[in-house]
């Protein structure tokens, strides 16, 4: 939904994208309309399961409306491999005329040259009302003046927990605060006679996604959006990770690797009583037959209140499509991104209907107080997370936050020298 992974490909935006700084600049956007009756167009996507399934019913109900154009998907594995693909593609000039692209990769795709500044399109004749779209979600997309990536598929973190351990460890209530939460970690662990863990109180997704929401609800920050100040060892940071590991340590929570199914297997076998994930696992917590009774609720509030990081993706226009197949491309995105298609790909998904207009067509599903909920978050949602998470800072962080809770490193030092490795890299990165 609106994520990626430790020393993922993006870290090799800025190198694999240079070549691309060359690619055309945006033509005029008189009308959306393809002239030729026989305009074929390529989408690329990630996302399996439902979430891939509605995209394509989406794209044949678009066909069947669209004579004048064909659009074709094409599953391209994670955000991460759909990422590496595009660049790839892109280096080549091929590839897809629209992509779905994760909020992670905007900011690097944007400065090389690679997308469609899509801003002409959105306030041109034909183009796309915002009025009832969130600021923090348009905001994700804004790169300098232009807007390069409109969202689609918008997640939000969602708290994930286990009833029953609840009721059994005599809390009412999901936490509301990040220590009522660090505290009923300790209270949800359960131990056999000789002491052994046979639930921890939560288990710790392996990206640092959840984190970030965690971090600037209580103050503290990574970077400045201008990365003149990367702030990795911020104290905010080092006080949150010294309790994290703590709770590691005490056997209270749990760090799983994919190999073992990931934080999700540990929650859906009653091994975790909470996970901290995103709305994309609805399906697999609420849809399955379970151990146990379980709940949702959002991430609990800091200091400073509700902050949380968008997740998923949205999509974009590759500038190597043909001048000739832009209208057509945008005609498309368009489709896709009114408040008729947003709320039936909610409600085939469990994805946010995150405009106003989507919501009305989508009020049976929000009258199911889970899905009303996780569309609470919204408000709370920081919209310039998107571009103000560099591979640089984003891949420190990740192996600093590894070191921590896998080899029981000390958290400031940790921290420190991921600063400083952030602050080198970071130099390579900006540079043109």
């Amino acid at each position: 939904m609106f994520i990626a992974r430790s020393m993922g490909p993006c870290a090799r935006v800025r190198s694999l994208c240079a070549p691309l700084l060359f690619l055309l600049a945006i033509p005029g956007c008189s009308n959306p309309v393809p002239e030729n009756p026989a305009e074929s167009l390529t989408y690329w996507r990630t996302l399996t399961g439902a979430s891939g399934e509605a995209q394509d019913e989406l794209i044949d109900q678009y066909n069947a409306t669209a004579p004048g154009v064909h659009v074709t998907s094409e599953f391209q594995g994670s955000y991460s491999d759909l990422a590496t693909k595009l660049l790839t593609a892109l280096a080549g000039r091929t590839g897809p005329e629209v992509s779905q692209l994760g909020t992670f990769e905007i900011r690097q795709f944007a400065k090389s040259g690679a997308l469609v500044d899509l801003k002409p399109y959105v306030t041109g004749q034909n183009g796309l009302d915002l009025s009832g779209w969130p600021g923090s979600l348009t905001e994700a997309g804004a790169v300098g003046n232009g807007i390069y990536w409109l969202p689609f598929n918008v997640a939000v973190p969602v708290l994930y927990f286990n009833k029953d351990a609840f009721s059994e460890a005599g809390l009412a209530e999901s936490p509301a605060t990040w220590d009522t939460f660090f505290e009923a970690a300790r209270r949800l662990t359960k131990r056999d006679a000789a002491g052994n863990v046979e639930r921890c109180g939560v288990a710790f997704w392996n990206i640092t996604w959840p984190l970030f929401s965690m971090i600037w609800s209580e103050g503290g920050e990574l970077t400045t959006r201008d990365y003149t100040n990367i702030t990795l060892d911020d104290p905010v940071v080092v006080r949150l990770l010294t309790q994290i590991q703590a709770l590691v340590r005490e056997g209270c929570a749990t760090l799983p690797d994919k190999a073992s199914g990931g934080h999700r297997a540990a929650f859906l076998n009653g091994r975790a009583a909470m996970i901290l994930d995103s709305q994309d696992a609805f399906g697999e917590v609420f849809e399955r037959a379970l151990p146990f009774s379980p709940g949702v609720a959002n991430y609990p509030a800091g200091s400073k209140g509700k902050v949380y990081a968008p997740g998923g993706g949205g999509l974009v226009m590759l500038a190597a499509a043909p001048d000739t197949k832009r209208d057509a491309a945008w005609a498309f995105m368009r489709y896709m991104l009114e408040p008729k298609q947003i709320a039936y790909y909610a409600k085939r998904t469990g994805y946010l209907a995150f405009t106003t207009e989507a919501q009305e067509n989508a009020k049976e599903m929000l009258q199911d107080s889970r899905y009303r909920i996780i569309h609470d978050a919204l408000p709370y949602v920081r919209g310039d997370f998107s571009v103000n998470m560099s591979p640089a800072v984003r891949n420190a962080f990740d192996t600093a936050f590894h070191k921590i809770m896998l080899e029981n490193a000390d958290v400031e030092s940790t921290l420190r020298a991921a600063d400083a490795q952030a602050e080198q890299d970071i130099k390579k990165e900006l540079t043109p």
